[in-house]
């Protein structure tokens, strides 16, 4: 019986790939909040705030939530060329809400 277990750790360790690892790594984001994003513009009127969550130990990628007026949340994709120019504006945005 242990020799069946060591000849197949063995095999296992044998036909380990790296490549293997990042493929789980990739698709094992289990403590993600955003299982799924969208690219649809979202009007800024609608928000009621965002929320930036950045790369971590927990989640592998940038994520984005919208919190909407209606108190819905949106997920949406960091990559599209309206969520990265909102990504810059929001240090002025920050400043403007700040009370003088």
């Amino acid at each position: 019986m242990a020799a069946r277990v060591v000849l197949l750790l063995g095999v296992l360790l044998a036909t380990y790939h790296p490549r293997d690892a990042a493929l789980l790594e990739a698709n094992g984001n289990l403590s993600c909040r955003c299982a799924k994003t969208t690219r649809v513009f979202i009007p800024p009127r609608k928000y009621s705030s965002i929320e930036v969550w950045p790369v971590g130990s927990s989640c592998r990628r940038l994520e984005v939530v919208i919190k909407l007026k209606s108190l819905e949340r949106l997920c949406v994709d960091p990559d599209t060329p309206w969520v990265k120019k909102l990504l810059q504006d929001l240090p002025n945005l920050r400043k403007k809400e700040a009370p003088h």
